[in-house]
């Protein structure tokens, strides 16, 4: 029950599902840690799939097509 509302926030607020799929494999001991690893955690998603963008759109082929 409360993952369907952490997507259903998460779809509101514009953010991925990653947050979703992370929220449960994170660990921390206060509830700003626990915030701090999952905002960091979506932040290299974020990056990961904007550099892999680029890279699509710029035609560049990757290590896997050779």
């Amino acid at each position: 029950m409360f993952k369907e509302q952490i997507a259903a926030y998460c779809k509101a607020l514009k953010l991925s599902h990653n947050l979703v799929e992370n929220s449960d494999k994170i660990e921390a001991e206060n509830h700003e840690e626990y915030l701090l690893k999952l905002l960091r955690l979506e932040v290299e998603h974020r990056e990961e799939s904007r550099k892999n963008r680029f890279l699509k759109n710029a035609g560049f082929y990757n290590t896997q097509d050779i």
